[in-house]
């Protein structure tokens, strides 16, 4: 009989699987595929499968860029609602609440990864960063004579996604890199004190999931990331409750847990390993924090969904 090597790592997922609610947001829709750090795919794919009309939704981890190079389209933000045309790019931050109705010939692009990866990418521009941070309506339209660099950007991206060429995720990673510096370039810098409340809520609850990615591991208490994000845990709690639909914890909680899943499926780890990798000082706390989470033991939750 051969020896199976033992997996020791996990691979990285795409952020649409090709099963299961297409509405849903990476951390809650996984398919094992080649790795991937975005996902790519035309306005008229997703849209006819609603009738060209997407209901209000929002994805709590995960950054979406709407491209129309044909027809147009209804957007609803919260309580705003505008027309989006041609050469108009739409920037949509985790969290934000959004629904489209699109016209019958509509064609165009929407480019999703995950925040921890627009981050990653443009962690040496902050301030680029920043002018993501809040939906935005851009128009980046060319002209016969001077065609629009974004435009060019976003035919190279889709050319490079659907190619096996040598290369192909370095290639995407740094056209998409210019694609998101040109698109923050044309986002002005805002005081946060203009934005609305809405708008700011937003913006916190995506510190507070950016500093779950970096510092869940070490169990820090809810006082850590609210003073990190310069507000109280109370507030915290009713941020995560409205936008998230839970509690702060249980955000943290359900962080830990995600981890906890992928290694148990993906891995050949030790539950013991495990516990320690996830900051558990006791296997045996680590197992019933897990069976109580996901309603089965982790050996027996690895048992089942390999």
């Amino acid at each position: 009989m051969p020896m199976v090597a033992p997996r020791n790592s996990i691979p990285v997922y795409k952020l649409y699987g090709e099963t299961g609610n297409s509405m849903l947001g990476p951390t809650e829709q996984l398919a094992i595929s080649e790795p991937e750090f975005f996902h790519l795919e035309s306005i008229p794919s997703r849209s006819k499968l609603h009738d060209l009309h997407i209901q209000p939704h929002r994805h709590a981890n995960l950054f979406q860029l709407l491209y129309i190079t044909h027809g147009h389209a209804g957007i609803e933000f919260d309580d705003r609602q505008f027309s989006m045309q041609v050469g108009q790019l739409l920037t949509l931050p985790p969290g934000t609440v959004h629904g489209f109705r699109f016209s019958s010939d509509i064609d165009g692009w929407v480019i999703s990864l995950t925040d921890h990866h627009l981050q990653e990418i443009l962690s040496p521009a902050p301030k680029l960063l920043a002018r993501l941070d809040r939906p935005q309506c851009v128009d980046v339209s060319g002209t016969a004579t001077d065609p629009s660099p974004t435009d060019f950007l976003i035919r190279q991206l889709v050319t490079e996604y659907y190619s096996h060429h040598t290369g192909r995720l370095y290639a995407l990673r740094n056209i998409l890199g210019l694609l998101l510096l040109g698109i923050g370039r044309h986002i002005p810098s805002d005081d946060p004190a203009r934005l609305s409340r809405k708008e700011q809520k937003s913006a916190k609850f995506r510190k507070f999931q950016s500093l779950i990615e970096t510092f869940y591991k070490q169990h820090k208490p809810l006082e850590f990331y609210a003073r990190e994000i310069g507000i109280t845990t109370t507030q915290l709690n009713r941020i995560a409750k409205d936008i998230y639909g839970m509690t702060a914890i249980e955000v943290l909680h359900n962080r830990l847990i995600l981890e906890a899943k992928r290694t148990l499926i993906y891995t050949d780890i030790a539950v013991q390993q495990i516990a320690d990798e996830l900051g558990f000082r006791d296997a045996g706390y680590f197992s019933r924090f897990f069976a109580k989470k996901a309603a089965l033991p982790p050996a027996q939750f690895r048992q089942e969904h390999r």
